[in-house]
């Protein structure tokens, strides 16, 4: 009689335990970050698009990485640092501080600066517009 008196207060204490393991109060899920934290990081040059072209970065003159850096919520900071890799002279190198950040739905999120829209993020990819000293529109894009 006692195997199965020690076999009972064994199985009582695995459903005591098994209530205890699944009685234990879940965290909540993490608060999904802001917007400016969730497009923070760096991108790397990938493409270029003027004139109805778009050439992947391997099949131009040029290179370099956008920073973006949380502020506030709502804000960042972006240094471009685009170069000719022949002469690593600058193509577009500048810093902006204060550019917002808006979710614009399907279309991605919009970065706007002192009230114009200057680049999109879409699925990690950065697109930035620009236009060349002979008043050429371009679009560089780069990815995280």
């Amino acid at each position: 009689m006692k195997p199965v008196y020690r076999f009972r207060h064994v199985w009582l204490a695995l459903l005591l335990s098994a209530g205890l393991f699944t009685a234990c109060k879940k965290e909540a899920d993490p608060a999904p970050a802001d917007l400016a934290t969730r497009v923070a990081g760096q991108y790397t040059f990938s493409e270029l698009a003027y004139d109805g072209k778009t050439l992947p970065a391997s099949q131009t003159n040029l290179k370099g990485k956008v920073d973006v850096t949380r502020q506030t919520a709502t804000t960042v900071a972006m240094a471009l640092d685009i170069r000719l890799k022949s002469t690593n002279d600058e193509f577009m190198v500048l810093t902006a501080d204060g550019v917002d950040v808006v979710d614009a739905g399907s279309a991605g999120i919009s970065f706007r600066y002192q009230g114009e829209q200057v680049a999109t993020l879409n699925n990690n990819k950065l697109t930035i517009n620009g236009e060349d000293d002979n008043n050429v529109p371009f679009r560089l894009s780069a990815t995280k």
